[in-house]
């Protein structure tokens, strides 16, 4: 069990950054190779209230492994965000995928938290993905702008 820790982050439960990336690239390489799309779902948690503002993100982020499929795969990538790797999902179905576990997460009663979105496909945004591959989730502050508020 123990070295189960090594690869889920013992906070949220969800897998830690270094293996989710390297199973995104797993995925960019099978999607380019058979030609199925997937998506990748970046979350921002945002709360008004500072103070205990790490344990109320990590609290908040263990709702998503119960809120996704089991096909999928969840990850946190830093204080405050996560990402969820939809496998074989287009641009549609990821819409679908995204509202689902964005009601599953507010349905887990915790307040105080407001998830902010980004959906990138495969193979239309696949340059995102592979700039998030290199740089891990540093993006401009326009970028940051033009994401979608759950």
């Amino acid at each position: 069990m123990e070295q189960m820790w090594i690869l889920i982050d013992e906070r949220t439960g969800l897998h830690v950054a270094w293996y989710f990336w390297l199973r995104v690239l797993d995925e960019v390489n099978r999607s380019t190779r058979y030609g199925t799309p997937f998506a990748l779902l970046l979350l921002e948690g945002e709360i008004a209230e500072p103070t205990g503002r790490s344990r109320q993100l990590d609290d908040s982020a263990a709702t998503v492994p119960q809120a996704i499929r089991s096909t999928d795969l969840g990850g946190t990538i830093a204080p405050g965000r996560v990402a969820v790797l939809l496998t074989n999902q287009d641009e549609d179905s990821a819409e679908l995928a995204r509202d689902r576990i964005i009601e599953r997460m507010e349905a887990a009663g915790l307040q105080g938290v407001r998830w902010v979105t980004r959906l990138l496909t495969h193979p239309s945004d696949a340059g995102q993905i592979s700039h998030l591959l290199t740089t891990g989730w540093e993006e401009p502050a326009d970028e940051r702008a033009s994401r979608r508020p759950a």
